[in-house]
């Protein structure tokens, strides 16, 4: 066991019957953060241990607190056993589930599922700061330019190609939401209770169209798939679908700064994520919003 959640166990008296709890299982997914499944008698938690990376890559671990536990109230999240901002330790209880899959029959009622769990995320009101994508993206930027002249240049290509967007994102209008910012597949379950979401590391107020097209692109929604979405979200028209193809641009944008500043010590065409992300941005930015 490691030894950072044996020292866990001295402060923290887990769940279940038993003496020291076994580790079950290590996730590999959480790019900021040390993951695993524990058991205790027959209790399986998650015990989430933090990166030191995770300061750099804008992870606020004070508001990810209070998010917690206003996505617990509203049924949306993991029930949380143990919290420790200082140290970025968090323990939840084990969800059984499936994993989320939009496609063929029944895509209709999943699309509508997400929709009600992000408008009801979306109307909360919370006290913690306000991320702008664009001011992130730009955050990640100077990182790269400051720290990184191997990977500025290819940083500054994507950055080039996405100018007109950014701007137009940057002045366009935004809502001050309560917000998830990492919604991929791996952090969105589907348990008998419903829709579950995790790792509410990146949570901010911000803008809800960014969390729409984080599904649309990590989902691969088609175009049917995502005028459903923006339909039972409660948005329609050329304007929604303008304002969704922004934000889906700067996911993508982003997702890629963050590999180049995540994995410094990888050749960048060696980072199979990384060339995903930018090989979707060369066809977002060359098919527009009507593809």
């Amino acid at each position: 066991m490691p030894r950072a959640l044996a020292e866990l166990f001295t402060r923290w008296e887990p769940p279940g019957e038993g003496g020291t709890p076994e580790l079950e299982a290590v996730f590999s997914a959480g790019h900021s953060n040390r993951t695993f499944l524990m058991r205790r008698g027959e209790r399986r938690f998650v015990v989430r241990l933090a990166d030191r990376s995770a300061a750099a890559l804008g992870v606020d671990r004070a508001a990810e607190q209070k998010v917690l536990a206003c996505v617990e109230r509203l049924g949306i999240g993991a029930p949380v056993l143990f919290c420790e901002p200082q140290t970025g330790t968090l323990v939840t209880d084990y969800l059984e589930s499936r994993a989320v899959r939009i496609e063929g029959i029944g895509a209709e009622q999943v699309i509508d599922r997400l929709a009600t769990a992000l408008h009801a995320l979306h109307a909360q009101e919370l006290d913690i700061p306000a991320v702008n994508i664009a001011d992130r993206i730009r955050s990640y930027a100077r990182d790269l330019q400051s720290e990184d002249p191997v990977r500025w240049p290819r940083a500054r290509r994507l950055l080039s190609s996405c100018r007109l967007v950014m701007e137009q994102y940057r002045f366009g209008r935004k809502l001050q939401a309560l917000c998830h910012n990492d919604l991929v597949s791996p952090n969105i379950l589907d348990t008998d209770a419903g829709i579950r979401i995790l790792d509410w590391e990146y949570a901010a107020r911000g803008d809800p169209f960014f969390d729409l097209a984080t599904l649309v692109e990590d989902h691969g929604l088609t175009a049917i798939d995502r005028h459903q979405l923006l339909l039972a979200y409660g948005e329609i028209g050329d304007a929604a679908l303008e304002r969704l193809y922004r934000a889906r641009v700067l996911y993508r944008l982003l997702s890629a700064l963050w590999f180049l500043l995540r994995h410094r010590t990888a050749k960048p065409d060696t980072i199979p994520a990384l060339l995903r992300h930018e090989q979707a941005l060369e066809q977002l930015l060359r098919q527009g919003p009507d593809d």
